[in-house]
């Protein structure tokens, strides 16, 4: 059975799910990049990465990046964005491309609050023609030294955490989800397989986490009870 501590934190991220932003990757064949953006958007809120690889094999997700991210990520791969786009955009999503063009807007210029879907381009070539031509906006990240761009990696990363911070400042994080998001997750999530009843996610568990069962063993450490005493004498304290 889960911890309650446990069963907080699937609570929480259950509940500030952001399902209205999407992320794709466009031709990224990268492993680390591919992994390490699975990582950002768990960490970030945000759950669905729709992904059209570079080659025809496609590369593995790096454990030791995503750090089990892939689990709360749902990483959809197609051989074409652009149908998946127009079906986004019918529903009401509008599209951002990173891509440096001429009428492009400073990234955090854009209203983040609205259903979005954030294009990032392949490591070389960018963020291809036909879908730079679908966008609703171009955009980009400021650089004020030499270099012109950022890895993608980083890119994402600097972009999802402006889109979390304007959505937290909105209340975005504190609502509660609706019953359909709660069951869609829980089973995309395979919750059943933690022993976790469904019906205790439906509303979300309030107050603070839970203190956790397990002692920080550095207390008990000869080598860090060695190192303090140290820093102590060392400070003459």
């Amino acid at each position: 059975m889960p911890t309650e501590r446990r069963l907080y934190k699937v609570s929480q991220a259950i509940h500030q799910r952001q399902l209205d932003i999407v992320i794709g990757l466009d031709h990224i064949h990268d492993q680390h990049n591919l992994s390490a953006v699975i990582r950002t958007a768990d960490a970030a809120g945000f759950g669905r990465i729709i992904w059209t690889p570079d080659f025809k094999m496609t590369e593995k997700i790096n454990p030791e990046i995503s750090r089990g991210a892939e689990r709360w990520v749902n990483l959809e791969i197609y051989d074409d964005l652009k149908p998946e786009l127009l079906k986004l955009k019918s529903k009401g999503y509008k599209i951002a491309a990173t891509h440096m063009a001429r009428k492009a807007v400073d990234f955090r210029s854009i209203d983040w609050t609205k259903p979005w879907v954030i294009i990032f381009g392949n490591e070389h070539r960018g963020v291809s023609d036909d879908i730079v031509d679908i966008a609703d906006e171009n955009i980009f990240l400021p650089m004020f030294g030499f270099v012109q761009s950022l890895n993608i990696s980083v890119a994402a990363a600097v972009t999802l955490y402006e889109i979390q911070r304007q959505r937290q400042n909105a209340g975005m994080y504190d609502l509660n989800a609706s019953e359909e998001q709660v069951r869609l997750l829980y089973d995309e999530w395979k919750l059943k397989e933690d022993h976790i009843n469904i019906e205790s996610l439906i509303k979300r568990i309030a107050g603070p986490m839970p203190e956790s069962d397990h002692y920080d063993g550095r207390d008990h450490s000869k080598f860090f009870l060695e190192m303090q005493e140290r820093y102590l004498k060392k400070k003459n304290i």
